[in-house]
């Protein structure tokens, strides 16, 4: 199987040759890097042409800005190896990363995509020890999950999957492309590979940290984490109802423009996961005003076990109840 490395740049001066190097520097070498540029201004393409001679580099300019999403799609469609592994301009990868990962799919024929943990590091690239998954909530318990089959019912709760982590098959992305338009501006690339995989159950980790992840204020996509502890029932007596129903119908939205994309893509996935949380969202967005109204609609997530299933991984025990009398009262 050969490799590919899809990297895109713009205006990455100030790290890009660290991140070149680490190509350099690893035990298994992709057979090519495409890379994207978005019209940098400063000493980026110079710095490219420079690694030319030691990487397989080639090199393709936007005519015009393409974002993120895009311009990471067009990369890895611009790739000829079987597994392809998107690359950010601003990390440091471990010498063993391609290795390891490569080997990890000829051992799994029936894993399309593949992620690790990463290592976070600072402007300088000094760590303080902590990880990518910590900050993505991405612990023991749902690990364990996850490896029971519950991989797309936890990337509902939030990405997990971040695509300089990540190795992809060739096939599996012709699959899935080309990416949806209709998705929010907060879906990445990285976003849309691993739910499309966990929806075919195709997608694994490796509990590892082959990636320095750097946090820096010039980085256009960085770690932000999940949402905290959930309002208490106190707060959601307080609130306007049109306030407290707020995200809720905010997040049905988004994941019925979620399923629409999905189903577009394939028709035949199974999504049950996802299509038993906009029912759930579904009764919580549209409480009516009127209390008694309100009775069956939180009944049914009650009884159904909705709101255990999805309440926040780091809510009391109580959660489920006091999300039930919020959902009545409020």
């Amino acid at each position: 199987m050969k490799i590919s490395i899809a990297l895109c740049t713009r205006n990455g001066e100030k790290f890009l040759r660290t991140q070149l190097s680490s190509f350099v520097d690893q035990t298994l070498q992709a057979d090519e890097i495409i890379v994207c540029d978005e019209g940098s201004t400063d000493q980026t393409l110079s710095i490219l042409e420079q690694f030319a001679e030691k990487l397989p580099l080639k090199i393709y300019k936007n005519p015009q800005q393409l974002g993120t999403y895009r311009n990471f799609e067009k990369a890895i469609s611009l790739c000829h190896g079987d597994i392809i592994f998107p690359a950010d301009q601003d990390d440091y990868w471990v010498p063993q990363k391609l290795e390891r990962v490569y080997t990890y799919f000829k051992l799994h024929p029936e894993i399309d995509a593949i992620f690790t943990d990463a290592l976070l590091v600072d402007e300088f690239g000094q760590t303080s020890g902590k990880k990518l998954w910590e900050s993505f909530r991405f612990r023991q318990k749902q690990q364990e999950d996850w490896k029971k089959g519950k991989s797309l019912e936890i990337l509902l709760d939030g990405n997990r999957v971040t695509g300089c982590t990540m190795g992809i098959r060739k096939s599996y992305f012709e699959r899935v492309s080309p990416f949806p338009d209709s998705l929010p501006s907060s879906f990445l690339h990285d976003a849309w590979l691993g739910i499309m995989a966990a929806a075919e159950n195709k997608i694994d980790f490796i509990p590892a940290t082959y990636v320095h992840y750097r946090l820096h204020s010039e980085q256009q996509v960085g770690v932000k984490g999940i949402a905290g502890k959930p309002p208490t029932l106190v707060d959601r007596i307080s609130r306007p109802h049109a306030e407290k129903v707020a995200p809720y119908l905010k997040t049905w939205n988004f994941l019925c423009q979620v399923r629409e994309a999905m189903l577009d893509t394939n028709p035949k996935l199974s999504l049950e996961a996802l299509h038993t949380k906009i029912e759930y969202l579904d009764r919580r967005a549209h409480l009516p005003e009127t209390r008694w109204k309100r009775l069956k609609p939180t009944l049914l997530n009650l009884l159904s076990g909705y709101y255990h299933r999805f309440k926040d991984m780091d809510s009391e025990p109580l959660a489920p109840y006091l999300m039930f009398l919020g959902d009545l009262l409020e």
